[in-house]
């Protein structure tokens, strides 16, 4: 029987989509899944060197590559085994495999080729190939949501505890946006992709609920958090499921929405389903940045109006923007801040921007000369460090002392109008302005999303967000 294993080297808070129905498909076709989670590459050499995988999994993004072929290497040295990367970092950087030790890479959805792959005695076809193989451009059609088995949640949560016993856990209702956004990676997957079938895909409703049932019978469940890109994005699957998930299910959700589709109907049914909060985004304040650059199509007007009916209809709500924008400017950040204040978030967040390849953005920065590659050739581990646009060092202080104090000002915004507590809390340290911001965050986030734990538990979470900064 074949033996593969998925290496996590982050260990955070999210459950891992991706591993789950990779792990449900190779299990359906007697592959043995194992799974580990190790920071520390002597305790991971050791935890491989026992199981004997016959292949090693990654998924990544493309901040994180790097990570994993330095990982790879360094086992290499010492294991004999071959490896596979997966995920949006070798889907849209299909070049970067072949400067490392990785054997292989898959682009795209797995479940078909993954299994194919083993099977057939690790042997490269269609979405699969090897690094010194040129890349593939025949892919296997989209897989058929309902007719996959379950998830596997057993592989990750055997061995993440704090995991396994959180009381929030994350589903996805379907996969897939049709919307163009000039930051996500959808417009190209859609390109990539575009003969593999019908991109947007929800999955039955009562598969959906079977998969929470099947999970709410084995674990902690008291909150379900759906993570697809807008949950709300066919409105006739959205009002049967808000009748039926309170029907079947004394539990309350969260979701991630888009403006520019809630409407009366909408807001009453988050309501009247037990949705205790959403996730949506501006962006940007400034509207030639918004609607020309972001590809938004996403007016003003419209993300007040949203605000408005879920605040009409008491559903808590998060709303998240970019800023480091390609040639933005420290007035157009505010501008930002400022319809956020308009809006009345329960929580307001900016990001920083991370150029990632295969993004019409990045593409944008490039060529409007914000943005140098090979002069920032590693980006950023994530969206609050910093900003790699062309810009002068303290310009970029200035974005990250933005991105600590936005949500704090959001929901004091006294702080923000008084100019000189606004100067005094602008001069304030970096490492201070992080630190309020992470405290600040950290609560928020826990209470909308309904995670109410333990002391116990509220101090295995500290140690590994404090782990994690």
């Amino acid at each position: 029987m074949p033996r593969v294993l998925f290496i996590d080297l982050f260990r955070n808070f999210y459950d891992q989509h991706g591993i789950y129905s990779l792990s449900a498909a190779m299990k359906a076709h007697n592959i043995e899944v194992d799974f580990i989670t190790e920071k520390s590459l002597k305790k991971a050499l050791r935890r491989i060197a026992g199981i004997k995988p016959d292949l090693l999994l990654y998924s990544s993004f493309s901040a994180a590559l790097p990570l994993f072929a330095e990982f790879d290497a360094a086992v290499k040295k010492s294991i004999k085994v071959r490896s596979l990367i997966g995920g949006p970092g070798p889907t849209f950087d299909r070049e970067f495999i072949k400067k490392t030790s990785i054997d292989a890479a898959c682009i795209g959805e797995g479940e078909i080729a993954l299994v194919n792959f083993i099977n057939s005695g690790l042997q490269g076809e269609k979405n699969i190939f090897f690094k010194d193989d040129s890349v593939p451009s025949e892919f296997y059609q989209f897989a058929d949501l309902d007719k996959l088995p379950f998830p596997d949640r057993d592989v990750v949560y055997k061995v993440d505890a704090l995991l396994r016993d959180m009381p929030s856990k994350q589903f996805l209702s379907g996969r897939g946006c049709p919307y163009d956004c000039a930051y996500c990676f959808n417009h190209t997957f859609k390109e990539l992709f575009k003969g593999c079938g019908q991109t947007v895909r929800k999955k039955n409703i009562g598969y959906l609920l079977e998969e929470i049932r099947t999970v709410k019978n084995k674990y902690p469940l008291k909150n379900v958090v759906f993570n697809d890109d807008t949950f709300i994005i066919d409105k006739k699957w959205f009002l049967d499921f808000s009748r039926r998930f309170p029907k079947e299910f004394n539990l309350s959700y969260t979701c991630n929405i888009r403006a520019n589709l809630v409407d009366e109907e909408i807001a009453k049914g988050l309501s009247e389903s037990n949705c205790i909060g959403v996730n949506w985004s501006i962006e940007s304040g400034n509207e030639f940045l918004r609607n020309a650059v972001l590809k938004r199509s996403m007016s003003s007007e419209q993300a007040l109006e949203a605000a408005r009916l879920l605040t009409k209809y008491k559903i808590p709500y998060r709303i998240g923007n970019i800023i480091g924008l390609p040639g933005e400017k420290p007035d157009q950040m505010l501008e930002t801040l400022e319809l956020n204040i308009k809006a009345k978030p329960s929580l307001g967040l900016a990001n920083i921007f991370v150029p990632f390849p295969g993004l019409a953005l990045t593409k944008y920065a490039i060529e409007h000369g914000y943005y140098n590659p090979e002069k920032n050739a590693r980006l950023p581990k994530d969206f609050f460090s910093e900003s790699v646009m062309d810009i002068t060092p303290e310009e970029n202080k200035q974005v990250q002392k933005i991105m600590c104090l936005f949500p704090i000002f959001v929901n004091m915004p006294f702080l923000f109008y008084k100019r000189i507590i606004r100067k005094i809390m602008f001069s304030c340290p970096q490492f201070l302005l992080r630190f309020l911001y992470e405290i600040f965050y950290a609560d928020r986030m826990m209470k909308l999303y309904a995670v109410r734990v333990s002391l116990v538990q509220k101090y295995r979470i500290a140690l590994r967000y404090v782990a994690n900064l």
